[in-house]
């Protein structure tokens, strides 16, 4: 058969081009032919169908040359749309399950789109053959036989025991599109690409149940059988064999086939030397055909696909019209073919008329026509594909497009059609437009009508959201989280106590306990309910950091420093009601007491804020360590400043909330207490000096409490 031949390069054309597919459809645009070079690209977009059902393939892989964007997965239409390396013979790669490995080759102009229609062969027969013992896999009169151990895998390594052997026999008499690649081939002496003609090919595919492809091992060969598939009456006995080259997109001559069998069965047998596309071809004697197109009203047509296909050989050839709307496309010397304009139809798949149709030849010289073709219009065709979705209360717009016929379209809902969703209409010149005020699906039928009332209707879905309605506002953020506690009471050596850290805020349950410091001994702390309990064991000042966290996502969590005093059990002289007579035991050096200090009742009393401390009457005599810090210290009241007592501290040196006041000139002294007089009815106090432990060795200014001070518990 005769397939697509060499077209002669010329400014704003488009060539098409045979292909195991269907046609690559003419490029709108014009521009000087390129070199394809990675930095200039162009589009293919296209659909993919199947050969047997002329359905499309959902999830084929597309792929091209092109450094990005240049792979594409078919959708459920088939439709796909690749970067591709700008050139005449751009290579598009086509793989599908099921189907064998499609190379449709199209000519791509920077920043152009190329429409191509792809038809997938379904694969004829799949085998599995050890590859220590080889063997025959058979399609009919389609034949491979593969000796034992001649296969390796393609990319390298140790063969598995076993593969998949596929073999798809190809008919070109049946139909020309179904060849990869074109039909053009390099001979085996090389030199530049030529057209050829086919008289029947066949693919052999071989993979691993991994998926990995094989090919015959250096020296080994396999014996094909190629079923003859041409309308020539006269097969020749001895054909070259071609193998198609997947990286170049061309056909290459390698080996011979004899012509065997009769009639229907006649077969091409020979010997390969690897795994791919084969095809028995012959160098093809060619003439062109010249002419030119126009339209109804005389004007030259550019960028029109001119077909040739043969009448007495099996093949057909293209070229697109130049600006001027001249052709030259090629057919079989000393044969007949029939010339027309075509167009790739998208909806259809196929390749529609658009002029009338006239037989050449046959001749041995080109032939130039004595009229020009006169380009009809195209069928009429409802391109839009889809309606997008809609949402209630939210404006909607779209407009539908239309091919084909002659321009001057009317649109309109087509009789015995649903009506639009509502709040929506149709207008003359296409456009869906309105607010949807009513969620769910139409289906509905849209008909256009050209200017010569020419009609085409097209079945569409349009679905109708119900509104969103507006997020809920945020919630709000948990409380935070707060010890409310300040102050805790003192504790008495060996009496029970109790007392509860309370807080507020936060989410979920709190966990307590203490981050840092110590509790008094005897004391502990429940991590359930914050209560500080036990029996005190040791007379002193403990000061700690209480933490307490919730259990809400964003786990807060507070501290709060707090101490507990603890006293001895026993008190100062003196009875009660009466006050007592404040007694000293033990006392520091230069510490002197004049007057008299009682208390009404005698009692123990702590004064927490600001300034805390133990307000008792007996001096506690703590241990003498040199980090041990002993001290008379000035408290204040909790809610009347102007209350004041004395009381005896004990602490570790760094505690916080003891209070000090020095007489060292290179000691801070933040709470000076130096020359402070208590005013009080019953008399006046006045603290001079405070006094630190006398392990240090320091020798301090005398410390004299003055004056009778009486106070009542607070």
């Amino acid at each position: 058969m005769m397939g697509t031949f060499w077209v002669r390069e010329k400014q704003c054309r488009a060539v098409s081009t045979a292909v195991l597919g269907l046609i690559v459809a003419v490029v709108t645009g014009c521009g000087d032919t390129q070199t394809a070079t990675t930095q200039n690209t162009g589009t293919v977009t296209g659909q993919v169908i199947s050969s047997a059902t002329n359905t499309p393939v959902n999830g084929a892989t597309v792929r091209t040359d092109a450094a990005t964007a240049g792979i594409a997965t078919t959708a459920a239409d088939g439709k796909f749309s690749v970067s591709a390396p700008v050139g005449d013979r751009a290579i598009v790669r086509v793989e599908a399950n099921g189907f064998v490995n499609a190379f449709p080759i199209a000519r791509v102009t920077t920043g152009q789109t190329t429409n191509l229609g792809v038809k997938l062969v379904p694969i004829a027969v799949t085998e599995t053959l050890s590859v220590g013992a080889g063997g025959t896999v058979s399609s009919s009169t389609a034949r491979v036989t593969i000796p034992a151990n001649s296969l390796v895998p393609q990319s390298g390594g140790t063969p598995a025991g076993s593969v998949n052997v596929s073999l798809t026999p190809l008919n070109p008499a049946v139909d020309t599109n179904l060849m990869p690649g074109g039909f053009n081939g390099i001979s085996a002496g090389g030199g530049s690409t030529r057209p050829i003609e086919s008289f029947g090919a066949l693919l052999i595919d071989i993979r691993d149940s991994a998926g990995t492809r094989y090919n015959l091992a250096q020296g080994k060969t396999a014996t094909i059988r190629i079923p003859v598939g041409t309308q020539s009456a006269d097969p020749p006995t001895t054909i070259p064999l071609w193998f198609f080259d997947e990286t170049a997109g061309v056909w290459r001559e390698e080996g011979t086939a004899t012509l065997q069998g009769s009639g229907s069965t006649r077969f091409y047998e020979g010997n390969i030397t690897r795994v791919t596309y084969w095809n028995a071809d012959l160098v093809l004697d060619s003439i062109v055909v010249k002419g030119c197109v126009k339209d109804a009203n005389g004007q030259p047509v550019a960028n029109a696909l001119v077909q040739t296909e043969g009448i007495d050989y099996t093949g057909v050839a293209y070229d697109s019209t130049a600006a001027d709307g001249t052709f030259s496309v090629a057919m079989r010397k000393n044969s007949r073919a029939k010339l027309g304009l075509f167009e790739f139809d998208q909806q259809t798949f196929n390749i529609v008329p658009l002029s009338n149709t006239v037989n050449v030849g046959p001749s041995a010289t080109d032939i130039t026509l004595p009229t020009c073709l006169v380009k009809q219009p195209g069928p009429l065709t409802i391109t839009t594909t889809a309606l997008p979705d809609g949402q209630v209360g939210v404006a909607y717009n779209q407009t539908l497009a239309a091919s084909g016929g002659v321009p001057g379209y009317a649109w309109s809902l087509n009789a015995g059609s649903n009506a639009l969703p509502a709040g929506l209409t149709l207008n003359p010149a296409g456009l869906i437009s309105g607010t949807p005020t009513a969620d769910g699906t139409k289906t509905i039928t849209i008909k256009v009508t050209d200017s010569t009332g020419g009609t085409k209707t097209k079945e569409f879905t349009l679905a109708i959201q119900s509104s969103t309605p507006p997020p809920p506002p945020p919630p709000p953020p948990p409380p935070s989280l707060t010890i409310t506690t300040t102050v805790l009471p003192p504790g008495i050596v060996g009496t029970a106590y109790n007392a509860t850290v309370a807080a507020t805020g936060g989410t979920g349950t709190k966990s307590w306990s203490i981050s840092s410091g110590t509790l008094p001994a005897g004391l502990s702390l429940n991590k359930d309910t914050g209560a500080i309990s036990g029996t005190p064991t040791t007379v002193g000042i403990s000061t700690f950091t209480v933490q307490v966290q919730d259990s809400g996502t964003s786990q807060q969590s507070a501290q709060q420093q707090l101490s507990i005093a603890i006293v001895s059990s026993g008190g100062g002289g003196g009875t009660g009601g009466g006050g007592g007579q404040l007694t000293v035991s033990g006392a520091p050096e230069n510490f002197n007491i004049g007057g008299a200090f009682t208390a009404n009742p005698q009692s123990t009393q702590v004064i927490q804020n600001p300034n805390f401390g133990i307000f008792d009457i007996e001096w506690v005599e703590g241990n003498t360590s040199p980090n041990h810090l002993e001290q008379l210290a000035l408290t204040g009241s909790l809610t009347n400043d102007t209350d004041r007592g004395v009381t005896f501290l004990v602490g570790d040196r760094g505690a916080s909330g003891i209070m000090t006041c020095n007489s060292l000139a290179n000691v801070p002294t933040p709470n000076s207490c130096r020359g402070l007089t208590i005013n009080r009815s019953a008399g006046t106090v006045t603290f001079v000096n405070t006094v630190l432990e006398r392990s240090e060795g320091t020798l301090f200014q005398p410390i004299t409490l003055n004056g009778t001070l009486t106070f009542t518990p607070f």
